[in-house]
């Protein structure tokens, strides 16, 4: 395994911005290059925990191919637990494939798009529900196969145009456009323990490199599977302290059917009652403690079955 530092520019106080990439050749004969990459949200390190353990397992090359591993897309946003890039404050993952002569985040987007992008066929791109909320389904993007091999109960069917969280401007739409292929993962996140999430992704992108042909053995045959065609994203009218009454990530959920509740923690008033407005709905996202939160914010996520 090998690693590289990728100097790109200098901050104000005289640090360096820099990006870590490390690359590990497999032993076993030719095969596809695999990209790895996480906290492209600095708020979501669960998928960069999973990439450390994806590489400490395969760094003596034991597979077919080549992979690159991007453990941290957006360092400074990394560094202060931020969802945005803390420098201009943009998502960087809707300015893909970036600009040299942009922004902070274009530039550093032009910079995963030609150091990392450019260079994989397959592309692994982990996500998680940042560091309040929690979330567990995957992407039914440009492979259908890896998508489900992945393992989880819940996929999301990626349609322009139907409701739900497509977007530009991202990493895997750079990937789409060059014709390769490309699974998204939503997984964990929040205020609890991650190492069962952790476990997860590592599971789940070996039963992947399988798929693929880069490790020997036979992949595992998926759980029962929900397919969503959809997703509605419920954000919080109110601030103050969510307490979650929805079904477990994964389960049904009645249209109707209370929750979550904001309530102060000033005046112990009840100000806001989050209902499901989805006829027949999964739970994808929720916040799984009793969490502080502004209106705004990211409250549930349902899926379409």
């Amino acid at each position: 395994m090998t690693l590289r530092t990728i100097k790109f520019s200098t901050f104000a106080d005289g640090t360096d911005a820099v990006l870590h990439l490390h690359e590990i050749k497999g032993t076993k004969g030719d095969g596809p290059t695999v990209g790895i990459s996480a906290a492209i949200h600095g708020d979501e390190p669960t998928g960069t925990r999973i990439a450390m353990e994806i590489a400490r397992t395969y760094r003596d090359g034991g597979f077919r191919g080549r992979m690159l591993i991007l453990p941290v897309a957006n360092p400074i946003g990394f560094q202060k637990s931020r969802r945005h890039t803390p420098l201009d404050d943009v998502n960087l993952n809707r300015v893909f494939p970036g600009d040299p002569a942009g922004w902070y985040s274009d530039r550093l987007a032009h910079v995963i798009t030609t150091e990392f992008l450019t260079k994989v066929e397959v592309l692994f791109d982990l996500h998680a529900g940042g560091h309040k909320p929690t979330v567990d389904y995957i992407y039914i993007r440009t492979a259908e196969d890896l998508s489900r091999a992945f393992g989880s109960p819940i996929l999301y069917r990626a349609h322009v145009g139907l409701p739900g969280t497509v977007f530009t401007g991202t990493t895997s739409t750079v990937i789409e456009d060059r014709g390769g292929k490309v699974v998204t993962v939503e997984l964990g996140g929040g205020l609890i323990d991650q190492e069962d999430y952790v476990r997860r992704g590592v599971v789940g992108i070996d039963n992947m490199l399988k798929t693929l042909g880069m490790v020997d053995g036979a992949p595992v045959p998926p759980p029962p599977q929900t397919v969503c065609s959809g997703i509605t994203t419920l954000r919080f009218g109110m601030g103050g302290i969510v307490f979650n009454e929805a079904p477990p990530l994964g389960q049904r959920v009645k249209e109707g059917a209370v929750i979550g509740r904001i309530v102060s923690p000033y005046t112990f008033e009840e100000l806001e009652v989050i209902r499901n407005p989805v006829a027949d709905g999964v739970m994808i996202l929720a916040h799984l403690t009793p969490n502080i939160v502004e209106p705004g914010d990211y409250a549930y996520m349902i899926g379409h079955p």
